[in-house]
């Protein structure tokens, strides 16, 4: 803005509105970047959980077995 005699006035309170608004915007792709990697790390954990249980089923299966095993060498 020029004041007429070829000087620019700076006025700090749209300095201050500008950079607000732009931390403002800065902070909200921030949350919203951290919001979708929560999401995909939700279904990563949710997916390891699975897969667990699954192996977790075939070690109890394969411990009965070798369990029926043990008692039908020893008796």
């Amino acid at each position: 803005m020029s004041n007429g005699n070829g000087s620019i006035k700076i006025n700090p309170s749209q300095i201050l509105q500008g950079g607000l608004a732009a931390l403002v915007a800065w902070l909200f792709r921030t949350v919203q970047q951290l919001t979708n990697e929560v999401s995909v790390l939700k279904a990563e954990v949710s997916n390891a959980n699975e897969r667990l249980a699954e192996v977790l089923t075939v070690i109890s299966g394969i411990s009965g077995e070798i369990t029926e095993i043990i008692w039908k060498i020893g008796g």
